[in-house]
């Protein structure tokens, strides 16, 4: 007999690759840390404006916000500090809320010297006036009128002005060259909160947002990045008072290709898929991993994500579809011929195989170890994720306790062994169905019918807890056609949009607006391009709450 940990074993801080099964939710993949239900339940009848909590910007936003500055331009520093650990959401703008420590202060200084560097080099591109004899303090002063506006996401105030062209003048004052002084201001804008953080004044009561922080926050939920130029014109004019401007330019935000990364990230998150690399395998186990295949299988889980919310499809579509985004690494992946020999192309697997997101090898592939599947991993997934249960904590003594196995075990008989234990087979009857319905997909999720052995794969199992009772299913295509027609999913989707949205988790006074989106949900047919409209269309979420 073989001796195996029993029921639980700490993920590692990289995601699921990493360490042993963990069935109650100590840990999670992709940066995903804490329960998914909540600090509080979400109540009936509850109302309240949708707080968003002050946050520093992610190391993706910052990187989008000076490109977007700077018309492209100049480059983002790789100095600067993105903000890092574990979130209750999961979503990677819930980081920013983390404080910052004395070593990102110093990172950040040297992030700053890093652009205004790169303004330097560019000036002139960007600043026309700079190339002309006796250049002085009002083309300075354009130069902030255009992109200090960009960086601080409003027009400067006369104070906030005033301070930089003295740095200016001061810096002129001690021969430095026109260049070198702009360079200066740049510099001390970069460090500033105005423009490190998405800020929304604090107020003694709730009140509507401002234009300019409600345009902050339609562009960095939609466009990872700060207003552009006819979101900011806008905003300051007052026309975002109207709910139907607020509601056009969101439109026009989401149609536009800056979204199309965002999109991707919110699918990204949502389902813990990592940005795998050749490291996250064994090479010993799987020699064809490599970094090309780990970057294509990233593209074509962001690609069906993405290409689903451009079509107009339905909750339903992303997980029942049978297509796939294949290039001519994904063709070889899945044993296909590819339709273009070049690039990428959508087609047609076979959907007793296959069914939309949920049998993406990026997927299948995070949510396993480096060297064998994990049905614990994926079984969790389906409840946290998929349904936003809170799954119980692992009895005290997990780790250390052994489950006795035979040599060589096979996925269900381990199984059956946690199953076989009063400590843990609370956990696991909720966890391992689920889990076990995808062990027909290996570690790298390669369909397959046999285990690495050689033993035939039995996915079939029962699934409590649902809103109709227990579900029997044959294999992973019946969870999947299950799952996609359960009301705990659309509710749970509403959840995690939610949360995408506001970077927190909900609460009682988040009922509203997670209704609206639920309601949108139903009233569309579960179209996901809707749904993330109709929370922007929400009066809480143009609301800041009181301190």
């Amino acid at each position: 007999m073989a001796a195996a940990p029993a029921c639980y074993h700490g993920v590692g801080a990289g995601g699921a690759a990493s360490g042993d099964e963990d069935g109650g939710g100590t840990g999670e993949a992709a940066g995903d840390g804490g329960s998914d239900s909540g600090g509080d339940d979400v109540g009936p009848g509850a109302c309240g404006p949708a707080a968003l909590d002050m946050r520093r910007l992610t190391e993706l936003q910052y990187r989008r916000t000076i490109d977007a500055i700077f018309d492209g331009r100049v480059a983002a520093s790789p100095q600067y500090p993105a903000p890092t650990g574990k979130t209750p959401t999961g979503y990677s703008t819930e980081l920013g809320a983390i404080e910052v420590g004395e070593h990102d202060v110093e990172q950040l200084v040297y992030a700053a010297e890093d652009v205004a560097e790169g303004v330097a080099a560019v000036l002139g591109e960007l600043l026309p006036c700079a190339l002309e004899a006796g250049a002085g303090v009002e083309c300075a002063g354009a130069f902030l009128d255009r992109y200090g506006r960009r960086a601080y996401r409003r027009t400067l105030g006369a104070d906030e002005r005033a301070q930089l062209l003295a740095a200016f003048d001061a810096a002129r004052a001690d021969d430095a060259s026109f260049t070198d002084a702009v360079a200066l201001m740049v510099d001390e804008m970069l460090q500033a909160p105005q423009f490190l953080y998405i800020v929304e004044d604090a107020a003694a009561v709730a009140r509507p947002l401002t234009g300019v922080e409600l345009a902050s926050r339609l562009s960095y939920l939609l466009w990872d990045a700060g207003p552009d130029d006819e979101l900011l014109d806008l905003a300051e004019s007052g026309a975002l008072d109207d709910a139907a401007t607020v509601t056009a330019q969101a439109e026009r935000l989401l149609a536009a290709p800056q979204a199309d990364t965002t999109i991707a990230r919110a699918f990204r998150e949502w389902m813990q898929v990592r940005s795998l690399s050749a490291a996250d395998k064994s090479s010993a186990t799987f020699p064809e991993f490599d970094a090309t295949l780990a970057a294509a299988m990233n593209a074509a889980f962001d690609r069906l994500a993405l290409a689903t919310v451009r079509d107009g499809g339905t909750l339903d579509d992303l997980l029942r579809t049978g297509e796939a985004w294949v290039d001519p690494t994904m063709a070889a992946f899945y044993g296909v011929t590819p339709p273009d020999a070049d690039g990428w192309a959508a087609i047609e697997l076979d959907d007793a195989r296959y069914r939309g997101l949920l049998t993406q090898p990026a997927l299948l592939a995070s949510l396993a170890h480096s060297d064998r599947t994990s049905p614990v991993f994926r079984g969790a997934f389906v409840r946290r994720k998929l349904l936003c249960e809170m799954l119980p904590p692992p009895p005290p003594n997990a780790v250390s306790t052994h489950l006795e196995l035979p040599p060589d075990p096979t996925a269900r008989q381990e199984s059956d062994a946690r199953l076989a234990r009063g400590d843990c087979a609370g956990c696991h009857a909720l966890i391992d169905p689920a889990g076990l319905a995808f062990e027909r997909f290996d570690a790298l999720g390669r369909y397959r019918d046999t285990d690495e052995l050689g033993r035939a794969i039995d996915p079939a199992g029962t699934l409590p807890g649902l809103a109709d009772g227990e579900l029997a299913f044959a294999d992973h295509v019946e969870l999947i056609d299950a799952l996609a027609g359960e009301p705990g999913l659309t509710s749970c989707f509403a959840r995690q949009l939610f949360r995408f949205s506001l970077s927190r988790m909900e609460t009682e006074a988040d009922a509203c607006t997670i209704a609206t989106i639920e309601d949108a949900l139903a009233q569309s047919g579960g179209q996901l391009d809707t749904a993330l409209l109709a929370i922007i269309g929400a009066d809480t979420y143009r609301q800041r709450e009181a301190p």
